[in-house]
């Protein structure tokens, strides 16, 4: 695996800068929502375009890749997500932003396929896993050092756009001086959403459940940190907090998964998660640091839920079927990326900025019974034995 990660070094490094100029621009896009004192329908309205332009990408970037390959595709929408960044500065208006986040949600999907098509294609059936989950870990640490960058500027100056900028156009250097070929690429063969919830239902209603909850924290939490007063600081920790406790925690219960039934463990991991953001909710509103406290342990137990979903599935699929299913069930989470954070405005509309933590518990309350009783009804559906080792796959 080492090998690999050095001979896909111009791809780590690019991505690091991109994923820091990325939680730079999530974080920083929240707050400035509520200082220009946007409705907070209207901010659930612009993080939902982010998805939206996400999962649109998402089902487009193949294409795109088939037709002109992987580094262009790379430079192109690398180029529109640094452009996009700016606009956010020259037309403030809630409209214009929904906008410019869905600009911004397609160009980072072409960054995202392009990465986790070009690992999987350095990667072998021994070394794929322990490559996605150092993917992984690069992407969240990233992306939480970019929200610590939030404390390096006053918000409402445009210092902390252009530094987003400057950082995605920085991660396209070691891309394009590379010397390695581009990986070829070809279309998987498609499998419909019918077929994958009949082979498992469980993996079709968790991928759907993550990506609510995916949306909701990356989309909504600055917004809700920054609607009961914390300070910059105090917002650029508990969203630091929450990616790096989430990217931290993947390697470990993946490699458990493998070792139990995983049934059982999606459902230990979403009561867990339940029990987590109960906590937040009922303690968290006396102290920061306990909040911070169970906003990680929620992340560290529900962020590696989806990867697990993914092995599950996998444990159902002929090999043939395996990358298509994967495919859909990132439209299936890209749909509920899509969802949630305008629900959860909904619910902050409704019960204050701590709406976003009940509507976090009103989805673990409807998921946990739903796996109890998958796990009561049994398996109709016979395992696959030689996918069994966990394929850890990332959101896109």
């Amino acid at each position: 695996m080492f090998k690999t990660v050095l001979n896909s070094w111009s791809l780590f490094f690019g991505l690091s800068f991109i994923m820091m100029a990325n939680g730079l621009q999530g974080t920083l896009i929240g707050i400035n929502a509520v200082e220009y004192d946007f409705n907070i329908i209207a901010t659930g309205l612009i993080f939902t375009g982010y998805f939206v332009g996400y999962l649109t990408g998402s089902l487009s970037m193949p294409k795109f890749i088939s037709s002109v390959g992987h580094i262009r595709v790379f430079a192109a929408f690398s180029s529109l997500a640094s452009l996009a960044i700016l606009l956010h500065w020259l037309f403030i208006d809630v409209y214009a932003w929904a906008l410019i986040r869905l600009i911004t949600g397609f160009s980072m999907a072409g960054v995202y396929v392009v990465c986790e098509s070009w690992l999987n294609d350095r990667a072998d059936n021994s070394t794929r896993g322990q490559l996605l989950s150092f993917y992984f870990l690069i992407l969240y640490i990233s992306q939480g050092a970019g929200f610590l960058l939030i404390n390096t500027s006053p918000t409402l100056d445009a210092n902390l756009y252009i530094l987003a900028s400057v950082l995605i156009s920085l991660g396209l250097v070691p891309i394009l001086i590379t010397k390695k070929p581009a990986p070829e690429f070809t279309l998987p063969k498609q499998i419909s959403l019918k077929k994958i919830y009949i082979k498992s239902p469980l993996a079709f209603i968790g991928g759907f459940a993550m990506g609510l909850i995916f949306g909701t924290t990356f989309g909504l939490l600055a917004v809700f940190a920054a609607k009961i007063n914390l300070t910059i600081f105090e917002i650029s920790i508990l969203v630091c907090v929450n990616n790096f406790a989430g990217g931290l925690a993947q390697y470990p219960f993946g490699w458990l998964s493998d070792r139990m039934d995983r049934r059982h463990l999606i459902t230990i991991l979403n009561i867990g998660s339940l029990v987590s953001v109960i906590l937040a909710f009922t303690l968290g509103q006396f102290s920061f640091w306990v909040l911070v406290m169970f906003i990680g342990l929620h992340a560290s137990l529900a962020f590696p839920i989806y990867s697990i979903v993914i092995a599950h599935m996998n444990d159902f699929m002929e090999k043939e079927e395996m990358v298509s299913a994967s495919a859909a069930i990132s439209v299936i989470n890209g749909i509920g990326c899509s969802c949630g954070p305008l629900l959860a405005s909904l619910s902050m509309l409704v019960f204050g900025p701590y709406g976003l933590i009940i509507f976090l518990i009103l989805i673990y309350a409807t998921l946990v019974p739903f796996c109890l009783y998958r796990i009561k009804l049994g398996r109709n559906i016979k395992f696959i034995d030689e996918n069994r080792p966990t394929i850890l796959v990332p959101s896109s």
